[in-house]
């Protein structure tokens, strides 16, 4: 796996030496296409597999900050919307602060022992909390506007169902893809009204 992983830095390096910021999923895009194709088709599919591609992703930009500090070459800026090479300046050999994040993603027990239901855990975890804190004073929604929005048939028989359809629309609608943001609410909106009903 370390040779693997050390394939994946070099990839990413030579990425970000070209071009100094992409998005995580430019960058990934980028990884699935020649010269590199460290990543298939299925990297982005399902909850596991995007959490190992995500992880082992962050796993090599965080390496190679730690890298590039030490050879005073770059600094990095690591976040999912935006990763930026900054030119190094002699401000940044001041001693870095103990990053939780950064811990997370160099231990690669946390790849080796996640697993699909942990997955599923966080998503569902994080589809609550944003479902909770969006709905809060929002309009209402028919529950037919909502059936057409997700594209399901009503009436909404499973909760799997409503739940993998709502992830394949917010998918086919992320901005990141040529989507946008205000169709991406309102089937969230649609997602929390037959979730309710």
């Amino acid at each position: 796996m370390e040779e693997d992983i050390e394939i994946l830095c070099t990839a990413i390096a030579e990425l970000l030496k070209k071009e100094p910021q992409w998005t995580e999923h430019q960058l990934i895009e980028a990884l699935k296409q020649p010269p590199y194709e460290l990543f298939d088709e299925q990297a982005l599919r399902e909850p596991l597999s995007l959490f190992q591609t995500h992880f082992l992703v962050f796993h090599c930009l965080y390496r190679l900050r730690a890298a590039w500090r030490t050879q005073q070459y770059a600094d990095l800026t690591i976040h999912t919307l935006s990763i930026k090479r900054l030119p190094w300046s002699n401000a940044d050999a001041m001693p870095e602060p103990v990053e939780p994040l950064a811990a997370y993603y160099l231990d690669l027990n946390q790849l080796q022992t996640t697993s699909g239901e942990a997955v599923e855990e966080l998503l569902e975890s994080f589809w609550k909390k944003m479902g909770t804190a969006s709905s809060a004073g929002s309009p209402s929604m028919s529950y037919q506007h909502a059936c057409q929005l997700l594209e399901i048939e009503p009436p909404v028989s499973s909760a799997q169902l409503l739940k993998h359809q709502y992830r394949r629309m917010i998918h086919r609608h992320h901005p990141d893809k040529g989507g946008n943001l205000v169709v991406m609410q309102d089937l969230k909106k649609a997602y929390n009204v037959l979730l309710n009903s």
